[in-house]
């Protein structure tokens, strides 16, 4: 059997141990996605809009994740963002804040779902 295309098992630890960290990285980005999450919810709670302007902005701005429910997470965020832009008093974002809620819903479904596979 000719071994040359096949890697080494030492070239397939070096394969894992390096999947392994980037699965640390993006888990590390996404618990401080939902950490910012927790922090505007509990502004939006509290109806200051003001930080949940804020905290909305820092989580729009995040470059777009590859996973399809985190995207809905930033998309949602950049609606809430938006609807604060336009009307300061909060009326207009509560929906949004709906929709980001469940965004971040899902989000955390499927995380679970990966975990348990």
């Amino acid at each position: 059997m000719d071994a040359t295309d096949y890697p080494s098992l030492a070239r397939l630890a070096f394969f894992n141990a390096q999947l392994a960290l980037h699965n640390r990285q993006v888990e590390s980005v996404v618990d401080a996605q939902l950490d910012e999450v927790e922090r505007l919810f509990r502004a939006a709670a509290q109806r200051d809009w003001d930080a949940v302007l804020r905290l909305s902005e820092q989580l729009a701005g995040q470059p777009a994740p590859k996973d399809r429910a985190d995207k809905a997470v930033v998309r949602s965020a950049r609606k809430v963002f938006a609807a604060l832009k336009r009307d300061p008093s909060g009326v207009k974002a509560t929906v949004k804040l709906g929709e980001l809620l469940m965004a971040c819903r899902e989000s955390q479904r499927r995380r679970g779902a990966d975990h348990n596979s």
